[in-house]
């Protein structure tokens, strides 16, 4: 393990003084956080300061304390963020002939973030300004819209210092995790209680008829097997007929399906988080089959351990 922490301008290794380090990151949902406790009297990490963690040959983290707190104890307790932190900065933003590829570009260059590889997503998203927005929330909104128009998902993450766009297919590994393969523990449910649609009801004004247009999809199986269960969103002025049809067959696809969630708890790999995708195998539950991580924790101390939140990958 090292552990090293920049405080004005000076660097200190303090993996011997750590006794506490858990690393949390969730997809598409803000930065990754560092949480950590080290006993040191001397030595006072401040909000600001740079904090970078590997464990074995794996960069884990690479940030900046946001919080450090500390009582009659001598443990000090650090919380650290990634570089999508600053991305919660919130301004008016103009999308105009963008793709989520060139939002995340602006994002960096606007805020004076570092950037590494950002993935061509290839669609071009609706022009727009957007008022009182996070840039996170402007990137995010063009994720889901890609995904919803394109079938492509992308993850917006910090690898060690660099935000990065990955098409999550790029970011499948080899490793099984289920039954005797490093998991000791699972948690697993299905549902159709939220975010399970099986009517798309899509309506826009149309300026020159004066009347709304509207798109409907739905699957009569579905609705004679849980009843009928209705997605409503109204869209911007005159849009465009066969981009609505396409949008409602991808919700339609996307939730029309019991949603399932699966907790996994497993010995620690450092190749895991969010948006990376493995082999799940469990016979209980009849799984054999790839699963993409929505969240990660890991905890080192005193071994290295990990729950994941984690769903099919379709």
């Amino acid at each position: 393990m090292e552990f090293v922490v920049s405080i004005e301008d000076k660097k200190y290794e303090i993996s011997e003084l750590v006794t506490k380090v858990s690393y949390r990151d969730v997809l598409n949902d803000g930065c990754s956080k560092l949480e950590f406790s080290y006993i040191n009297d001397d030595l006072m990490i401040k909000n600001g300061s740079a904090i970078r963690f590997k464990y074995g040959d794996h960069d884990v983290f690479s940030g900046y304390a946001f919080k450090h707190r500390r009582d009659k104890g001598k443990a000090i307790n650090v919380t650290a963020y990634d570089q999508l932190r600053y991305c919660k900065a919130k301004d008016t933003i103009k999308v105009d002939g963008d793709t989520v590829t060139t939002l995340t570009q602006k994002m960096c260059n606007y805020l004076q973030l570092d950037h590494g590889s950002l993935t061509d997503s290839g669609y071009v998203l609706a022009t727009g300004i957007h008022y009182d927005k996070t840039w996170l929330d402007i990137v995010y909104s063009g994720i889901e819209d890609t995904l919803y128009y394109k079938g492509k998902k992308y993850a917006l993450r910090d690898e060690f210092g660099m935000i990065t766009l990955r098409d999550v297919e790029d970011l499948r590994i080899r490793l099984i995790l289920g039954d005797e393969s490093l998991a000791y523990d699972f948690s697993y449910e299905k549902s159709i209680d939220n975010e399970f649609y099986n009517r798309i009801k899509l309506v826009s004004e149309n300026e020159t008829s004066g009347k709304l247009d509207r798109y409907e999809v739905e699957d009569s199986d579905s609705i004679s097997a849980y009843g009928l269960l209705q997605y409503y969103e109204k869209l911007d002025k005159n849009a465009n007929a066969s981009q609505t049809k396409k949008m409602a067959d991808q919700l339609l696809s996307l939730y029309n399906n019991e949603a399932e969630s699966l907790s996994l708890k497993c010995l620690g790999d450092t190749r895991i988080r969010a948006g990376v995708s493995f082999i799940g195998l469990i016979d209980d539950i009849g799984l054999s089959q790839r699963l993409i991580v929505k969240q990660a924790t890991h905890d080192f101390l005193p071994t290295h351990t990990m729950n994941l939140e984690v769903l099919k990958y379709d």
